[in-house]
């Protein structure tokens, strides 16, 4: 379908417009939230965090703060979301699918008057698997409050391998002492994380409608943040032994 679909009206209709959060980020407003859907090898909090550093959001300055929802962080995510609401500064709601009676409640309700009285400086993330996988769905009041982004993974084992390796800049590969050796399993890393999310296009077993699993029995999102874990304890590992 792909091959048939460039013959006939060109190769931009089937490649997805690369993931761009800064211009995005100028389109939003204190009373329009963001709201990212998570895929495969994405990792949104680093992506906000990023951002929020190079315009002076971070968590040291008191002005970012990120909750992810599950079990008792409902209070947690409103009370960042009022404060920051009244006093400017960033809030990054995960996995919000999670809380599904809170994000259909209170939560959907508090982003309907979110102009109301809003710090200039205020901005609301959000994130959410895909509808497809939910047991419920989203809001839709939410959904069309927001500016809505996904981030889809490369097709193909190399476009992965190289959005990967760009994770890694030359201040990270620099901070290990043993640099040849870092680069190489770094790349080994990388490669085996490309690796990883190509597998998923043979089927994860348990997600709903599957009808193969021999790519993987469980899904896992493989994201951004375990990579970068991976390459850290790599840079420990080299680090604390004399011997590699």
């Amino acid at each position: 379908m792909k091959k048939f679909v460039t013959n006939m009206i060109g190769a931009k209709y089937v490649t997805s417009q690369p993931y761009d959060l800064e211009r995005s980020f100028q389109d939003s407003a204190p009373g329009i939230p963001i709201f990212v859907f998570l895929s495969p090898g994405v990792d949104v909090a680093a992506s906000v965090e990023q951002l929020g550093s190079k315009l002076g959001f971070t968590s040291d300055a008191g002005r970012y703060v990120s909750v992810s929802l599950g079990q008792g962080q409902e209070s947690i995510a409103m009370n960042a979301l009022t404060n920051a609401h009244k006093n400017g500064g960033w809030v990054l709601l995960q996995n919000v699918h999670l809380t599904i009676d809170w994000t259909s409640g209170p939560l959907e309700k508090r982003v309907d008057k979110l102009s109301e009285g809003a710090h200039s400086d205020f901005r609301l993330f959000l994130s959410a698997e895909p509808p497809p996988a939910l047991e419920r769905p989203l809001p839709i009041s939410l959904l069309q409050n927001s500016i809505k982004l996904t981030n889809e993974p490369p097709e193909g084992l190399r476009p992965n391998l190289r959005r990967a390796y760009s994770q890694f800049n030359e201040e990270i590969l620099e901070s290990c002492a043993k640099q040849a050796e870092f680069r190489t399993i770094i790349f080994a890393l990388c490669y085996f994380h490309a690796a990883l999310l190509e597998r998923k296009k043979f089927g994860v077993g348990n997600l709903p409608g599957a009808t193969s699993g021999i790519g993987w029995n469980m899904n896992y999102p493989f994201n951004t943040g375990d990579l970068l874990c991976c390459g850290q304890c790599t840079a420990n590992y080299l680090e604390n032994n004399v011997k590699v």
